[in-house]
């Protein structure tokens, strides 16, 4: 079998206006293809195979050898076909797949390398930042598109296939981008897994977990990892340092400000326990506090809160590029794939297991001290409808006029139990949007009702959105960490860690009374035990009020000067009462602030980090 690394790759001046890692293509309608990428893309996460009539690109990190890829590509009877045989190896990946006539193209499972796209006469392009594509058709802001990420979270996970930009197409984590002579479709991706028993999944996660780990670890000089405490973190350290030659180094983040110290205490034991782990301890002080450092932080090509976050970012992630560190674990992903949606409780109603609905209702009205009755009716509501029902009743909301008094019922933290018992809900940005932004999130949410597709389970549904969001938050912090030279391993979104999770149904892979109980299955006989029977959890949410009250003269500003509100998007006045009640010490909507003001950075990014003659620049230079 000959394979041939023949594909046409350029690079171009990209990467100060788009981020560091920019893949961008041209897809022919004759299916000709043609990719090229920001000049600092290192090699190692570009492959380009040439097998039979196929070519193909990978791009991310596929940890397996162009042998065993070619060994698939070659027996393809589609693009389609060859894009999922050769979608399955462990890692993160996206692919580009193309023959004389047709071709496909896909991010990867869990939303992290994304996909977007706009279709010419002749061809159709892609990239995986939706900004070289928007330049290039005038850069036209989609303000309803904005409006309804704020308001709603399902629309991070590409829900209608919307973007940010007119005239340019954002391609759901779910679907594949399939091009055949002139015709242009989106194919659903398989996303059902064959069930398992949790004892098979065990098994199959704790050989994914340690592929995903021995393959990023071999050959590199120095390896760092997260040690937060949490189950996550030490699970990747403890495995990088049994993998590793020399010794791991792990950071801690200790935030003065949380109330952490039993993450803390959990970190210290476990580096105590493990000689091959170099434990260094970051203390954050007031300087790396949420909403600090606004105008200093990196342009994302999307809104995202990791803006907000960045300067402990920057704090956290300083002992690594320090280190020199060739790759950085986090333990990012874990409590999605290793844990299930509230809504378990009431598919467990659909499937009439009342014992198991029974009992861990009880344990969950225990431990977040709830009345029983209120948990077991969220749920029966929850099983009486589904996401074409919920879609439809948000929009409802939203189409009544938000409260217009400066003071709005705030909910207690407790009662978020039950709302969480849903399958799509609005955020608290909802009460500050324009009555024009409430209707045309409400058409937009009508319409994805409409184009909901029928679904075998909506509680596996729901995990792949909830997945999904999640990787889009965590493709922000990728690329910040990226900017800040640390390169970020995180193991929990690979595609072969997610298959053995999803295996499992979703209540069995959750448990009220045993953390992550899949692996505790999985790694039980490879790591300490103390490790798995910590019960707490530190909170972080104290720093984003002492973040707040720090920087409430610059947050002011940003909300006077309203870019939303230009925009028709938010009324800032009550965005103000918000923040005031924030800055007083009031229970406050903390989530939906932070979205606000990342939004109101990104808008101005796009003003101020991005040269006024990048789209000229991109036509000129960037083009096969």
């Amino acid at each position: 079998m000959k394979i041939q690394n023949s594909m046409d790759v350029r690079t171009g001046r990209v990467s100060a206006a788009y981020g560091s890692n920019v893949i961008r293509g041209r897809v022919h309608r004759s299916g000709r293809g043609s990719l090229w990428c920001s000049e600092d893309r290192p090699t190692s996460r570009l492959r380009k195979l040439n097998v039979d009539r196929w070519k193909a690109v990978i791009f991310g990190e596929c940890l397996t050898s162009d042998v065993c890829v070619a060994r698939e590509l070659s027996g393809a009877t589609s693009a389609r076909a060859a894009l999922l045989k050769i979608s399955r190896f462990p890692g993160r990946y996206g692919v580009l797949v193309y023959s004389r006539g047709e071709a496909a193209v896909a991010g990867d499972l869990a939303g992290i390398i994304r996909i977007w796209f706009r279709p010419g006469r002749d061809s159709v392009e892609f990239a995986t930042s939706p900004l070289p594509l928007a330049y290039d058709s005038g850069l036209q802001l989609d303000r309803n598109a904005l409006a309804a990420r704020l308001l709603c979270a399902d629309f991070t996970t590409g829900l209608n296939d919307g973007s940010l930009f007119h005239g340019v197409a954002e391609l759901s984590p779910g679907r594949i981008l399939v091009v055949k002579g002139r015709h242009i479709s989106l194919a659903d991706r398989p996303l059902e897994r064959e069930p398992v028993d949790p004892t098979a999944a065990g098994d199959a996660l704790r050989s994914a977990l340690l592929t995903a780990v021995e393959e990023r670890v071999s050959g590199a000089l120095q390896v760092t990892a997260d040690l937060s405490g949490g189950l996550d973190s030490s699970t990747l350290a403890l495995l990088a340092a049994s993998c590793h030659r020399h010794r791991v180094r792990t950071i801690t983040y200790a935030d003065d400000f949380a109330a952490n110290d039993d993450d803390i205490d959990h970190a210290q034991r476990i580096s105590t326990r493990e000689p091959a782990l170099d434990r260094v301890v970051v203390h954050g002080d007031a300087d790396a506090l949420p909403f600090t450092s606004l105008r200093a932080a990196p342009f994302t090509d999307l809104p995202s809160l990791e803006t907000v976050i960045w300067a402990r970012t920057r704090a956290r992630l300083a002992p690594a590029f320090v280190s020199g560190a060739t790759v950085h674990f986090v333990g990012d992903g874990g409590d999605i794939v290793l844990g299930a949606p509230l809504t378990y409780l009431g598919d467990l109603l659909q499937r009439r297991r009342l014992a198991h609905l029974i009992s861990d209702s009880r344990a969950w009205a225990r431990l977040r001290n709830r009345p029983v009755h209120r948990v077991l009716r969220a749920a029966a509501g929850t099983a009486r409808t589904g996401y074409h029902d919920t879609l439809n009743a948000l929009a409802q909301t939203l189409e009544t006029p938000a409260t217009t008094t400066a003071s709005v019922p705030r909910r207690s933290a407790v009662s978020l139990m039950e709302d969480g018992i849903t399958w799509a809900s609005l955020s608290d940005a909802a009460e500050w949007a324009t009555h024009g932004a409430r209707v045309a999130v409400a058409q937009k949410l009508q319409a994805a009702a409409a184009e909901a597709p029928p679904v075998t389970s909506e509680v596996d549904a729901h995990g792949w959105r909830m997945l999904w969001r999640h990787g889009a938050a965590t493709r922000a912090f990728v690329d910040v960490a990226d900017r800040l030279g640390v390169r970020i391993a995180a193991p929990f979104f690979d595609n072969q860690v997610i298959d053995a999770c999803y295996a499992v149904a979703p209540a069995d892979r959750v448990s009220v009374y045993q953390a992550k109980p899949l692996l505790r299955s999985a790694l039980a006989e490879t790591l300490p035990p103390e490790l798995f029977a910590r019960r707490t959890k530190g909170d972080y949410g104290s720093c984003e009020y002492h973040g707040v009250r720090r920087n409430s003269a610059y947050l002011r500003s940003l909300l006077r000067e309203s870019r939303l509100g230009d925009l028709g998007v938010i009324r800032p006045g009550a965005v103000l009462c918000e923040l005031d009640r924030a800055i007083n010490g009031g229970p406050a909507a903390m989530a939906a602030l932070g979205d606000v003001v990342a939004a109101e950075i990104w808008l101005r990014g796009l003003e101020e980090h991005v040269p006024a003659g990048a789209r000229s620049a991109v036509s000129a230079e960037e083009r096969p």
